[in-house]
């Protein structure tokens, strides 16, 4: 096949994402005034010569495939490698025991390659990225505006970090605990024109996508508490540059769940709450600019506010 520029742009894309999209997502970003044939053809050829893989019969018979997604097949985990200036050896076959030394070989030079998405959690994954898709076209029609840095779950799964906090178990006794803090993303943005005058400009987010639809007592002690320490922790600063940041929570199960969420952070961490900025994926779904509009609930606040005030 005759590899096109756009070809690797999209295999950069996948990457970058924890190593999969939705085929909506790479229409949405590379064929927005195509036609779906138009990309399918593409994509086929790309799946033909191993560059992109995607749920086999198998697959979609035992797993929870809730909509079309392409993740790298080999050839195009090993273009990744290259672009990134490492040259590994390819696979001399497509036998099951040549992939996985290929992986590990990837792994040991700092390429995460996913043979396959986490199955369990596709769901989940695949709001992550809508919501880094909303953040990009937010940012897009913000002049002053960028979007700095963007870390995948991946990074955090690969290298994790662990704060330790005093916390009440459910018997209102104080004890101590690790906990391992695991962000769903990770991103900054900067206001340019700050930037340039020498002032504070950087703003740092921490993504929580709440998939869940029933209450979940757990929240409060072991997302909440656990992401405030985590802000205030030496471990995020040498990671980070800074002890600012506050955490997003997006649930899927609407304003109930909402509310629910709110109350458990409210009732585990007290004042620590204004590190909290919760909304629904519904509310994400039909807002045009999910950065200036009225989206975004604070506990204490009796009005949905949006994270920057344009000026």
């Amino acid at each position: 096949m005759r590899f096109q520029d756009r070809d690797t742009q999209i295999l950069w894309s996948i990457y970058k994402n924890d190593g999969f999209l939705a085929k909506r997502q790479l229409k949405q970003m590379y064929w927005p005034d195509k036609s779906w044939r138009a990309m399918e053809q593409r994509l086929s050829k790309l799946h033909a010569w191993d560059y992109l893989d995607w749920p086999s019969r198998e697959q979609r018979k035992f797993y929870p495939v809730p909509e079309p997604v392409c993740w790298l097949g080999w050839r195009g985990a090993v273009l990744i490698a290259g672009i990134q200036g490492i040259r590994v050896e390819p696979p001399k076959n497509d036998k099951e025991n040549q992939l996985r030394l290929l992986q590990k070989a990837l792994h040991d030079q700092g390429i995460r390659w996913m043979r396959e998405p986490r199955w369990s959690v596709l769901a989940h994954d695949l709001a992550v990225v809508d919501f880094r898709l909303a953040v990009e076209k937010a940012i897009k029609q913000l002049s002053k505006y960028t979007l700095e840095k963007w870390l995948p779950e991946g990074e955090f799964r690969s290298n994790m970090d662990v704060v330790q906090l005093s916390t009440q178990d459910r018997n209102g006794r104080i004890i101590r605990m690790k906990r391992g803090v695991c962000p769903d993303a990770y991103f900054e943005i900067n206001h340019e024109v700050l930037r340039m005058q020498g002032k504070p400009h950087k703003a740092r987010f921490l993504l929580e996508m709440d998939m869940a639809t029933h209450d979940n007592p757990s929240f409060g002690r072991y997302k909440a508490a656990p992401g405030v320490a985590y802000i205030r922790s030496e471990t995020y600063k040498r990671r980070f540059g800074s002890n600012h940041g506050v955490w997003l929570v997006v649930t899927n199960g609407g304003k109930k769940r909402l509310n629910n969420l709110m109350h458990q952070t409210a009732e585990r961490v007290g004042d620590d709450a204004r590190f909290f900025y919760f909304t629904t994926i519904q509310e994400l779904k039909i807002c045009p600019n999910i950065l200036i509009l009225n989206i975004w609930h604070q506990i204490g606040e009796n009005d949905p506010k949006p994270l920057f005030i344009q000026t």
